[in-house]
């Protein structure tokens, strides 16, 4: 039995929410090392504000094949597909799951597709998939069902960071 698992997900979109952090603790910290606590305290909370949601949308998505199936990490829900209900895999702009059901999820900020130079030296992600799919396609359970699951903790302190932002603007 193959034991093959990849993940996809994109650096560039981890890189850049790690760029945006490093940049809000540095105004932070130069504020308060200033001696301006009042907008030390509102850049912390806007920075907050700021890289909580793009670390949701930008560093938060990726796509596991595995022996289960795909999951699929978005930023407000995560799919988990059984091998038997994967219909199709399109990776032409975006990553989009179909399903026998007729659902279609869609990925962002998941590399899809490689693009200019790379594009020659590398798999089509599509292709690496169907290979996983091949592997493990007859271990499924044909009465497995697709899950939901609604990321609320993640959506919850991205509110909490936003509502805290503004009343601190308001307030200080």
């Amino acid at each position: 039995m193959p034991q093959r698992s990849i993940t996809y997900r994109s650096s560039f979109s981890i890189g850049l929410v790690i760029i945006v952090a490093l940049l809000a603790a540095f105004l932070t910290i130069d504020a308060a090392v200033r001696g301006f606590w009042g907008i030390a305290v509102i850049t912390a909370l806007w920075s907050a504000a700021i890289v909580a949601p793009l670390s949701l949308f930008l560093a938060l998505p990726r796509l596991t094949a595995d022996q289960e199936g795909l999951t699929c990490v978005g930023p407000l829900t995560t799919w988990v597909i059984p091998w038997s209900k994967v219909d199709t895999v399109r990776t032409r702009r975006l990553l989009l799951v179909e399903t026998t059901d007729g659902k279609v999820i869609t990925l962002f900020s998941v590399p899809s597709r490689p693009m200019g130079m790379r594009s020659v030296h590398a798999t089509d992600l599509g292709d690496e998939i169907e290979a996983i799919r091949r592997d493990w396609e007859g271990h499924s359970d044909p009465e497995a069902k697709a899950t939901r699951r609604v990321h609320v903790r993640g959506i919850s302190i991205v509110g909490v960071a936003v509502v805290a932002a503004i009343i601190a603007t308001i307030v200080l």
